[in-house]
């Protein structure tokens, strides 16, 4: 059992079927598999979407071309257009003209660029595809007949396919950027579905966890008029394969999908990059979507789109920047003890007011994911429906998260969580979802826009959005989230509204909608304070400890949307190791780790403009109490640091990663080589760290586990406490 909870933990389970998996979203999606991919993606993003109350698609009979309207009106059933979706295809047929060199672009020119602000979930993919085949198509037709122009010849059928044909190999019609593997894969599948009646389009789809060469072999043989990447793969091949370097530089549309995100995660000089590639404004046509318009973004907008570009502005002024519709609750824990419980009494509280629950819950680090999963997992039982479990994160291979994301999208039991990190926060569209759960702080407020934006997507369901904060997290609601509709609850407001729930469904009183649950409710919900304090004894303390580290990395840099110093962040985090984690004494940290991360910069944040804090602070109130105007929240009694407890502890034996202070040959006990990335775990006579690789047990030297995937840990170790294994340590990243 213990082994087992180990390796769930860490994402070691198997992948189901995997080959039918990558048979589905393989490299290239050709005329002959497009119905299996497509069907692969039952939901489109065009359809989870805001109310489409505008033009109708079929007044776009005859602006575009007959196989294109076919597939938007016949077989994916597009009646009216969202506000997005009007205002992009208004702008045809004249924006999918083919560039003409000879033509002087003045003020009155029509426009060739576009930004577009829209709301995710608003059918963004279907407004910028249309355009882009439609372009894709005319080029192709201008330089068939200019083939026959240099030939001199009026009609010759064969030369002008064969010179459209040529084309369209030498050159890509579309490039489209999404910030994530499953994003691309959604849009990839949505152009299939446009491109249904298009015999001689094709689509490309590069991202990374798909073998180089398969994705090589399968662009060799078709056209490019239609590609989908990801910045990290296709930068790889632009370095790498010739071939693709001279197609890309062809581009005749470039489109970044979701901008504002691929900001967020850092993606600005791969989009530069690529972007140098390109040929320049107005011969290359750009369009730019985001649901922000922030000062990052409009700097990017200038040195990519033409000053000739308009600017399209769906979201209204007076609008919530989330969709208003949907409720959303803030909880500010008492202690990190009751983090466990209250997330249990969320997943209870959808499950007894939905007949078929369906949640996606984040959390803000991959470590963090890992080990939720396998609490959720081991306390399914106590929930009223026993859910089927889904976990995506960066550490799982490509495969397993493109399967269970497909299978968590096709799900019809009456429970379903999706656990994950921020791979699934943008674009990717999870029909039905109830609930969203957020644990701890996401990076950003846009970021906690996009993450509610997983639910209340269909018009039937308003879905909910709940945010579990420790109490020193506080400052994120009274500083980042001002203009969001969230509204406090408690723990113990939540807890009296669960067990009116089950006495009233255990007394008969509710009836309906029963179906998979498992009576009587109240005990059952009455042991949620005590139920995880059961199975964190079976957990190694490796587990624990990498997850704080991981905590430590995440919240340090982000003590500026805190309005907390990283001393609080630091106790913070320690207490939660012994509170949720059920660590007996917080793990040590060594002083130069915490000065690689910041910690003795003196700043307290940007709101100092470069001073040093005086670190002053009312000793009668919590450290985590933040600056400023704070709203009013309703929150319990706060319980924090015990008996003076200091931000520094050296009792636990546990070497801290990147310490300088190596030990020299001279000074007796082990020696160590410091890992830059990892902490060590203790046992054993020496280590030397591996970047990549997962240690396998054994021995007195460790050496990287072969077959193991990059996951942690190696399959046959166990996790026990008592078996005098150290259970192995990972050198990825956190």
């Amino acid at each position: 059992m213990t082994a087992m909870l180990f390796a769930r933990a860490f994402g070691t389970t198997s992948t189901l079927k995997a080959s039918k998996v990558a048979a589905q979203f393989a490299v290239r999606f050709s005329r002959s598999n497009s119905t299996t991919a497509s069907s692969s993606s039952s939901q489109s993003s065009s359809h989870d979407v805001e109310p489409a109350t505008g033009r109708s698609f079929s007044s776009l009979k005859g602006v575009i071309s007959n196989e294109t309207y076919n597939a938007l009106v016949g077989d994916m059933k597009l009646q009216n257009m969202t506000s997005v979706q009007e205002e992009v295809l208004s702008l045809l047929p004249e924006i999918a003209e083919p560039y003409d060199p000879n033509t002087v672009v003045t003020e009155s020119s029509p426009p060739r660029d576009l930004l577009v602000r829209a709301k995710t979930g608003t059918g963004k993919t279907v407004a910028f595809l249309i355009p882009a085949i439609e372009a894709r198509l005319k080029a192709a037709e201008k330089a068939g007949k200019q083939a026959l122009l240099d030939a001199g010849l009026m009609n010759d059928r064969n030369l002008e396919r064969r010179a459209r044909e040529k084309f369209q190999k030498d050159t890509v019609g579309a490039l489209i950027i999404s910030p994530t593997r499953e994003l691309a894969t959604q849009t990839a599948n949505e152009a299939i579905k446009v491109l249904r009646y298009h015999k001689d389009l094709n689509v490309s789809l590069f991202t990374g966890g798909i073998n180089k060469r398969l994705q090589m072999r399968t662009w060799m043989k078709s056209s490019r008029d239609i590609v989908v990447a990801t910045t990290g793969r296709l930068r790889d091949l632009l370095n790498s394969e010739p071939d693709v370097l001279k197609s890309i530089r062809g581009t005749q549309t470039f489109i970044l999908d979701e901008a504002d995100t691929m900001l967020d995660m850092g993606f600005r000089d791969d989009i530069h990059a690529i972007q140098q590639e390109l040929a320049p404004s107005p011969q290359r046509q750009t369009f730019l979507f985001s649901a922000t318009v922030s000062p990052v973004i409009k700097q990017v907008s200038k040195s990519v789109l033409s000053p000739n570009m308009k600017y399209i502005d769906c979201v209204k002024s007076d609008d919530s920047p989330v969709h208003a519709h949907v409720p959303q609750y803030h909880t500010v824990l008492p202690n990190a003890a009751a983090q466990i419980p209250h997330i249990l009494r969320l997943i209870a509280h959808d499950q007894l007011t939905n007949p078929k629950s369906r949640i996606v819950l984040f959390l803000p680090t991959t470590r963090m994911t890992q080990l939720f999963s396998t609490i959720v997992r081991e306390l399914s039982q106590a929930l009223p429906r026993r859910p089927q479990i889904y976990e995506i994160h960066s550490k799982r291979t490509m495969d397993s998260r493109v399967s269970a994301s497909d299978r968590f999208r096709k799900d019809k039991s009456p429970a379903s969580i999706l656990i994950t990190s921020d791979v699934s926060a943008r674009g990717v569209d999870y029909p039905g979802v109830t609930r969203v759960i957020q644990v701890g702080i996401p990076s950003s407020s846009d970021q906690y826009i996009h993450r509610v934006g997983r639910t209340g997507r269909q018009g039937s369901i308003s879905g909910r959005g709940d945010l579990v904060l420790l109490p020193w997290e506080i400052g994120f609601l009274t500083w980042q989230l001002t203009d969001v509709p969230i509204k406090p609850l408690t723990t113990g407001e939540l807890q009296t509204q669960l067990e009116e729930l089950s006495t009233k469904i255990d007394s008969g009183e509710i009836t309906t909608d029963l179906h998979g649950m498992r009576t009587p409710l109240v005990p059952r919900i009455s042991e949620y304070d005590n139920a995880h304090l059961e199975i964190l004894p079976r957990f190694e303390e490796d587990a624990i400890k990498e997850t704080f580290m991981s905590m430590l990395g995440y919240y340090f840099a982000r003590s500026s949307d805190l309005r907390v110093t990283k001393n609080v962040i630091l106790a913070g985090c320690k207490d939660w190791s012994t509170g949720a984690g059920g660590l007996e004494v917080p793990p040590y940290v060594s002083e130069a780790f915490l000065n690689k991360l910041g910690f003795g910069d003196g700043k307290y944040s940007t709101k100092n403009y470069g001073m040093q804090s005086n670190n002053r602070r009312d000793f009668r109130k919590p450290i985590w109490e933040a600056r400023g105007s704070i709203r009013q929240a309703r929150t319990e009694k706060q319980e924090w640091i015990k008996g003076g407890q200091s931000g520094f502890s050296s009792r636990d034996q546990v070497w801290s990663p990147g310490d300088d202070r190596r030990r020299s040959q001279g000074s007796g006990g082990d020696h160590r080589t410091p890992s830059r990335s990892q902490p060590w775990s203790s046992g054993g006579d020496r280590r030397t760290p591996s970047r990549s690789q997962p240690w396998s047990s054994g021995g007195d030297r460790r050496t990287p586990s072969r077959g193991s995937d990059r996951e942690y840990p190696a399959r046959n170790q166990s996790w026990s406490r008592n078996n005098g294994s150290d259970g192995g340590r990972s050198a990825a990243s956190y």
